[in-house]
């Protein structure tokens, strides 16, 4: 695992919850500094639209953000993984440590759900997400310092997931809300705890850097602006789920969390095949 300097854009306003994304701040509060790309493993990351990789958003042209805007404990999104992906097998995460304490132990906990709230209208009666699949939960220790983003990758990213699910997570279709709390120890891994700003890198676009971090897969939400949910909400998400609306960092497009997702896929049936199959059906009937 990599520890690299975190290029963070602070937030200054909180924003409304709405039925848009509501920015999370009016103008950067830091210059971008050094790019994903010049941190990035040997160039390693994967681009391709195949599995393993069936979503990738974690940014190869752009600085790393995040948001200081809080509540920030709970943060996540809707993704369009590849199509015809039938199951999930692993993640890789980008914890971010902006929260001025540091620690000794992480616990990264991962919920998977199965809908996404499409309608525009997120609250306690119609949250973000609906129909829990999964939740996975793992410690690590390591000096998670604050100032700095953390990698939780294979030796291959884009090849081999930083964390294997024991068994497939089985998929009905390609949409999934994904939602990411990060809590940290400074007793030894004894206790854990959520703290402001100690959450997940935001991937995104700005003037400077054209190319979109969303490499494979697509953002479900908020158009060429894209967005994230943090726990913003009343009550406050406790559960993975949100019930305040999209938000966004100013100035940034194609935004959302940062994340790798690994699985398998059922490749379509292309136009010829179905016609040959056709064909062989008719075949045996008129042999029949």
């Amino acid at each position: 695992m990599l520890r690299n300097t975190l290029v963070s854009l602070f937030g200054l306003l909180v924003g409304a919850a709405t039925a848009s994304a509501a920015p999370d701040f009016t103008g950067f509060a830091a210059a971008p500094g050094p790019t994903i790309t010049s941190l990035s493993n040997a160039g390693s990351v994967s681009t391709s639209a195949t599995p393993p990789v069936l979503y990738d958003s974690f940014p190869t042209g752009a600085p790393a953000n995040s948001t200081g805007s809080t509540p920030n404990t709970f943060m996540g999104l809707g993704s369009n993984l590849v199509a015809g992906a039938s199951s999930i097998t692993g993640f890789d995460v980008y914890p971010v440590n902006v929260s001025g304490t540091n620690f000794d132990h992480l616990k990264i906990n991962i919920f998977v759900w199965d809908t996404v709230n499409t309608s525009g209208t997120v609250n306690a009666t119609t949250p973000a997400f609906g129909t829990p699949l999964a939740s996975y939960s793992l410690t690590s220790t390591g000096a998670y310092n604050t100032g700095f983003f953390y990698r939780f990758e294979s030796a291959t990213p884009g090849i081999l997931p930083g964390i294997s699910l024991a068994t497939p997570l089985l998929i009905s279709d390609s949409v999934v809300g994904l939602t990411f709390n990060y809590q940290g120890s400074t007793d030894g891994g004894v206790t854990y705890n959520s703290f402001n700003n100690l959450t997940s890198v935001i991937s995104g676009t700005d003037a400077t850097y054209t190319s979109n971090p969303v490499v494979t897969g697509s953002l479900v939400l908020g158009g060429a602006t894209g967005g994230y949910y943090r726990n913003a909400g009343t009550p406050t998400e406790t559960n993975g789920n949100f019930t305040s609306g999209l938000r966004t960092l100013g100035g940034l497009t194609n935004q959302g969390v940062a994340v790798r997702v690994y699985g398998t896929a059922v490749p379509e049936p292309t136009g010829l095949g179905i016609i040959a199959a056709f064909g062989l059906i008719t075949l045996r009937r008129r042999a029949s």
